[in-house]
C-alpha cells in the first residue's frame, strides 16, 4: 500500500472534525511526501485545510456549510500535539475574562512553545514565547488577571476594571490566588493584594 493510501485509510477511521498535522503520520513516509498527500486529500474534499500544515475531517454541522472548530480549539489542538504550555494573554486574556466582550483579531497565548502567528480566516493565533514563572501560575482566574493587567498597564487602569478584577477574584480558589500573586510584577503584586485586603 502507497503512502497516500495508508494516509488515506487512516483518515477515513477518524471521527469528524478531528484536527490533523502532518506530523501526525510520520513513519509512513518522509515529511515531503505526508505534506503531499495531505494536500492532495485536501484537493479532492476529503480534508479541510484550515491553515499551513492544519487540516481537519470535514464534519457536517447542523448549520449551513461544514462544522468549523473555533480558534480556541485549533490552539489547544496544537498545544497537545506539539506537548508545549499556553495561556491566553493580551488582549485575550481581557476578553475570557468576560472584560471585553468583542472577540479580538488575534488570539494571544503565551507559551514554552516556538513563537509563530498562525492565520485561521479572519482571526490569528499568535503564540508569544515567555518565562517559566509565568506559565507556572495555576489559578485558572488569577493567571489570566496578571497577563491582562500586563496588557492593560498601570497607567491605563480604571476603577471599573479594578471592581472587575475584585469580582473575579472572588471565584478563584485562594491558595491559587496566594501563590499567583507571588510571581506577578511588582505592581500588580501591590495592586492584587489591595484588591485581596479590601475584599476580606
Amino acid at each position: 500500500m502507497s503512502i497516500h493510501q495508508q494516509i488515506r485509510e487512516q483518515i477515513t477511521h477518524l471521527k469528524g472534525g478531528k484536527i490533523l498535522f502532518p506530523t501526525d503520520f510520520r513513519g509512513l513516509g518522509s515529511d515531503s511526501a505526508i505534506k503531499m498527500s495531505l494536500s492532495r486529500i485536501a484537493s479532492e474534499g476529503d480534508l479541510k485545510r484550515l491553515s499551513h500544515g492544519i487540516y481537519m475531517k470535514p464534519k457536517p454541522s447542523s448549520k449551513k456549510g461544514d462544522f468549523i472548530p473555533t480558534h480556541e480549539e485549533i490552539a489547544i489542538a496544537i498545544a497537545n500535539r506539539e506537548e508545549i504550555r499556553i495561556k491566553p494573554a493580551g488582549l485575550y486574556a481581557l476578553y475570557v475574562l468576560g472584560f471585553n466582550t468583542d472577540m479580538p483579531a488575534a488570539l494571544t497565548y503565551v507559551t514554552d512553545g516556538e513563537p509563530r502567528k498562525i492565520l485561521i480566516g479572519e482571526r490569528a493565533i499568535v503564540f508569544k514565547a515567555t518565562t517559566p514563572k509565568k506559565l507556572s501560575m495555576k489559578g485558572p482566574i488569577s493567571s489570566l488577571i496578571i497577563q491582562a493587567l500586563e496588557e492593560i498597564g498601570k497607567v491605563n487602569l480604571t476603577s471599573d476594571t479594578q471592581q472587575k478584577i475584585k469580582v473575579a477574584l472572588s471565584k478563584e480558589a485562594p491558595q491559587n490566588l496566594i501563590d499567583d500573586i507571588k510571581k506577578a510584577p511588582a505592581w500588580i503584586y501591590n495592586l492584587l493584594i489591595k484588591i485581596k485586603t479590601d475584599t476580606n
